[in-house]
């Protein structure tokens, strides 16, 4: 059994996908809030129940079905579930397979039975806000901030200065000294000046360069596992400067502006959370936006026919893939002649062919993600960008 705590990469969805097993029992249940366990186990003992039927009328052995589902009919009994009470779940189920997903995104009770895993699902974008992290830089203290549902929490920064005024000092010849304040004279400004080298005045850029290297170095060993976005918070030239020598990979282009020092963690989570949803807004814009135009003025690059798509996404031409999350296209696809057929209504045999062309795009080292189809460019919940 697998269980994924936050989400699916996209090489686990490779895995699944690339198993050869048949049938498969792809089962989605939705959150429910917290004192409802029993109520969530008899959802789900229907979604088995109704499971077992369907692979039934596909030819299934009555009890060659049970016995496929016997690790999820564990999961009925309530106190099993309360380990998953808050979460959406994604079970998948074949002969000798379990893989058990907690999905940090909604998901509606539902079971699809086919000859693949259905993966939809595992390809929707986490919630901008679901959980992220927030740096705030100022010279007098550096703060890690880790924003999740359930709250805002700090992360421990052993290895970072405390402030600017903790850093080792360094003269001009490498060796440590501390910096004072000279006092100014006419027509002159003061300045932090090393004592015993004539007067050298102090260096406040490569000092606060230097400071911001070192919280730099401490925040990725702090991250080295993670993934969560990171948004930083400061005056703008020392933001700039941090981007400048940053070693985390994803750090977002957005930052909140102005000094943190009389901000509460609580508020700096606040700010951080619309940070990064004007960010995930504007990015799907700009992603629209180069989609259109490679419509418009490069059309063999780009398409919005599901029957161009799939063909493209067997030979592997398809470079980014966009398909609806809350639509479906049932219907059988033969690769040898490229013929579709399309129905209404799913019939016995017929796949979602949004999520075949998902399937394949992966299969091929593509990217595929799964969005609102109001989010998609034209009207057909599938847009496809073309490596040639």
């Amino acid at each position: 059994m697998k269980v994924l705590l936050k989400g699916v990469s996209r090489e686990e969805v490779r895995e699944l996908i690339a198993l050869n097993e048949t049938p498969w029992v792809s089962l989605f249940l939705a959150p429910h809030p917290p004192g409802e366990t029993i109520q969530r186990a008899i959802q789900l003992e229907n979604l088995l129940r109704r499971s077992e039927a369907e692979l039934e009328a596909s030819g299934y052995d009555r009890d060659d079905a049970h016995a496929m589902l016997a690790p999820v009919w564990e999961m009925t009994d309530a106190r099993t579930l309360e380990e998953y009470q808050d979460a959406g779940l994604a079970c998948y189920v074949a002969p000798g397979q379990f893989h058990l997903y907690r999905l940090p995104h909604r998901v509606s009770d539902a079971v699809i039975v086919g000859r693949r895993p259905f993966i939809k699902p595992l390809l929707m974008p986490r919630p901008a806000t679901d959980s992220f992290y927030v740096l705030a830089l100022s010279k007098s203290r550096v703060r890690l901030l880790h924003a999740t549902p359930s709250g805002i929490t700090a992360v421990p920064l052993p290895d970072a200065p405390a402030g600017i005024d903790d850093l080792p000092q360094t003269d001009p010849t490498g060796r440590q000294a501390q910096r004072h304040v000279a006092p100014s004279t006419r027509g002159g400004a003061s300045g932090a000046m090393y004592p015993g080298h004539g007067g050298n005045i102090y260096d406040e850029k490569a000092e606060v360069q230097r400071y911001l290297q070192a919280v730099s170095n401490a925040v990725e060993r702090a991250l080295s596992r993670a993934r969560d976005p990171l948004v930083l918070a400061g005056v703008d030239y020392m933001v700039s400067m941090y981007r400048a020598l940053n070693g985390y990979a994803h750090v977002i282009d957005t930052h909140i502006s102005g000094s943190p020092d009389h901000v509460n963690d609580e508020a700096l989570g606040e700010r951080g959370a619309h940070v990064l949803m004007t960010h995930r807004s504007r990015l799907a814009t700009d992603e629209r936006d180069r989609f259109e135009a490679l419509l418009q003025y490069n059309p063999p690059r780009a398409s919005t026919n599901l029957r161009s798509i799939l063909p493209a996404a067997h030979a592997g031409r398809v470079a980014r893939l966009l398909v609806a999350s809350d639509r479906q296209m049932w219907g059988r696809y033969n690769p040898d002649d490229e013929t579709i057929s399309l129905h209404d209504e799913p019939l016995p045999g017929d796949d979602d062919l949004l999520d075949i062309a998902a399937q394949q795009t992966l299969l091929h080292g593509g990217e595929a993600v799964a969005v609102p189809a109001t989010d998609i460019p034209g009207s057909n919940g599938v847009a496809a960008v073309f490596r040639y």
